[in-house]
């Protein structure tokens, strides 16, 4: 017989991929005894896909989860060995991080934070059924019979729920690649009455980096000014390394036409839907039969490892397929496939049973977050874990729930978009998604969210105190730059290349830096403030300025889109779309065939285009009747 006192906790948190760290760090940070279980202590944390963080939307996310006390980006920032910033040449709203990592070091450094994090318990188990006592939730219990109990349970079993892995016609159990799929609690949620789902995703095959030949091949080095995600990590260590850039070509779209039959894609073997966003080569082939090349990125796994990474080529061919589509391929001529590329089919439960605190509605006290609810991403599985361990604190301690708004973040958008209706595919955060992009920068996360962590006990007072600290530098340099004015003689002579023309009065440094060309830097001689904001934040001081009269503007269309939310479609509307609105808005709109414009607005697909082509032509017809 077990000690029952040895196996009391407060929250258990099931599953240690990047929504179970963040769950349990949060909880635990909050004060509350935690139990992460988990099948394999050597994976915590795996990036089993892209040894990649970020990217568009993504890096908001990460932005999002360090503002609210949490790990990625710390541990993405201190294991990178390479860092670029995307959409530089776009505006503000649409810039983001992305970092890879090295896969082995990320596993290292997020169960150090793990293991050093008071109020935390690790464990190698595998979960098999929940606990319950008089019809609650009161546990766990693990494939050895043996229960840990706790009032409150977050599951976030990422692909491993009833996992099969498909390569070719062979398909065998597997959470991923060389891991055990949890059958038995997939089979025991199902039993439950959770409205369980088929989904899809995959990866594609690694090669050998010593049978790569790089000569003549697109390189990508590291963006030394790219600021880091975390306001505390530490430097990397790390060196940087390159990824390259080839393509496919008409050889390589032919072996795979001809064996479009032998792909578990197009056999019928797979049943579960894939997300249109990460589509798999053959996928890709099919659709756009046109098109003669697609992009491959050549990505290390790791600064030790001899692996590559082949982005862009996530497949369900068979290995002998794999080898010879690859070998198509410009520099990779010669290359040896050390692992194939797969699909893997799991369980979700459908995120339509959520709160949007991320509690089930069906279970009390049962908490789901990451790709058990349909999203696809480490980004968008950590934003969640993240809420979901404020939240499961907050309800051991009697606090009110955390529910972020749509506007407040890209993490509160998710959440909404997936809790609302009822998925039909995989969800992936885009900033295309939001409305509110341009007010939801990676450089203000600190002044969204951070004030809430402080409240919810996830942000200690040291901390906090520096955003504040941090904050108050930012208003100061931007108030600076406001005043600080130059005659047009002194402009000459210290800054010749912004003075043509030359201006006929004085002009302020606020004035000059929202040129497109001109960065906050070159004006921290005469104000040395400058100098001490971190990257972050000199980013923030020029989204301010830059965008002022956007910001303005897009107030402005809120307060319109406001007004009009509560505007009925009638079935005038439906019946003649507007010609501007995207094919998947116009899918979504006729299948959802919503009540108001507010309505439609929160259709998960709609786009914040498709709300203001909606709101601009409901206006014309309502005056153009009114003229009538």
């Amino acid at each position: 017989m077990y000690d029952i006192k040895n196996n009391e906790f407060q929250v258990i948190v099931v599953g240690a991929g990047h929504a179970g760290c963040e769950a349990a760090l949060a909880t635990a940070r909050a004060g509350v005894k935690t139990l992460l279980l988990t099948i394999n202590l050597d994976t915590i944390a795996a990036l089993p896909c892209n040894p990649s963080v970020g990217g568009q939307g993504k890096g908001q996310l990460v932005r999002e989860i360090d503002a609210l006390g949490g790990e990625m980006g710390i541990v993405a920032d201190e294991t990178s060995i390479q860092r670029r910033r995307l959409n530089t040449r776009k505006g503000i709203a649409v810039q983001s991080n992305r970092f890879q990592s090295d896969k082995n070091g990320y596993i290292r450094r997020m169960t150090q934070s793990l293991m050093l994090q008071p109020n935390l318990k690790l464990l190698q188990a595998m979960a098999t059924d929940l606990y319950f006592d008089n019809g609650n939730i009161a546990g766990v219990v693990t494939v050895s019979g043996e229960v840990f109990y706790a009032p409150v349970v977050i599951l976030t079993t990422g692909t491993f729920l009833r996992g099969k892995i498909h390569i070719g016609d062979i398909c065998f159990s597997a959470g991923r690649a060389g891991e055990p799929a949890a059958d038995a609690l997939g089979s025991s949620i199902e039993k439950l009455g959770l409205p369980v789902k088929r989904f899809k995703t995959g990866t594609p095959p690694r090669v050998d980096v010593n049978t790569v030949n790089f000569e003549g091949l697109e390189e990508q080095v590291t963006d030394p000014d790219t600021a880091p995600f975390s306001l505390w990590s530490g430097d990397s260590e790390f060196e940087t390394r390159p990824c390259y850039l080839t393509r496919t070509n008409p050889e390589t779209h032919r072996i795979i036409r001809e064996n479009f039959g032998r792909s578990a894609l197009f056999s019928g073997n797979i049943k579960g839907t894939g997300t249109r966003y990460c589509p798999s080569i053959e996928d890709k082939i099919s659709k756009y039969p046109d098109k003669d090349s697609h992009k491959v990125f050549l990505e290390p796994e790791g600064y030790y490892s001899h692996e590559i990474y082949l982005q862009g080529m996530s497949t369900s061919l068979p290995e002998d397929v794999q080898e010879a589509y690859v070998n198509s391929i410009k520099g990779l001529e010669n290359a040896r496939i050390t692992r194939p590329g797969y699909a893997i089919e799991y369980d979700i439960v459908d995120p339509g049973d959520l709160y949007p605190t991320l509690m089930s509605r069906s279970i009390k006290n049962l908490f789901l977050a990451g790709q058990i609810n349909g999203t696809s991403g480490y980004e968008e599985a950590a934003a969640q874990g993240i809420l979901a361990g404020i939240n499961a604190a907050a309800l051991i301690k009697g606090k009110k729930p955390l529910i972020l708004d749509a506007d407040s973040s890209y993490l509160g958008l998710m959440v909404q978009e997936i809790t609302m209706t009822s998925l039909k595919e995989p969800y992936r955060v885009f900033t295309s998604r939001s409305p509110f992009r341009l007010n939801l920068r990676m450089s203000n996360a600190e002044q969204r969210l951070s004030e809430i962590a402080y409240s919810f006990d996830v942000m200690p007072e040291n901390k906090i105190q520096a955003i504040r600290e941090r904050n108050s530098k930012i208003e100061f340099v931007k108030q600076r730059l406001t005043e600080y004015s130059l005659t047009p003689t002194r402009l000459q002579s210290l800054f010749p290349e912004l003075a043509n023309p030359l201006p006929a009065s004085s002009v302020t440094l606020a004035q000059l830096l929202k040129r497109s060309e001109v960065n906050v830097h070159i004006f921290k001689d005469l104000i040395p403030e400058i100098s001490n904001l971190d990257g972050m934040a000199a980013t923030e001081v020029e989204a301010e300025i830059k965008y002022e009269g956007y910001l303005a503007q897009q107030q402005k269309e809120f307060e319109l889109r406001e007004s009009m939310e509560k505007i009925v479609l009638d079935d005038s509307f439906f019946n003649d779309l507007p010609t501007a609105l995207t094919y998947e808005a116009r899918v979504k709109i006729l299948a959802v065939r919503p009540h108001t414009i507010g309505d439609l607005a929160h259709i998960p697909g709609v786009r914040a285009s498709d709300v203001a082509v909606t709101a601009m032509t409901i206006r014309k017809r309502m005056r153009n009747d009114k003229n009538q």
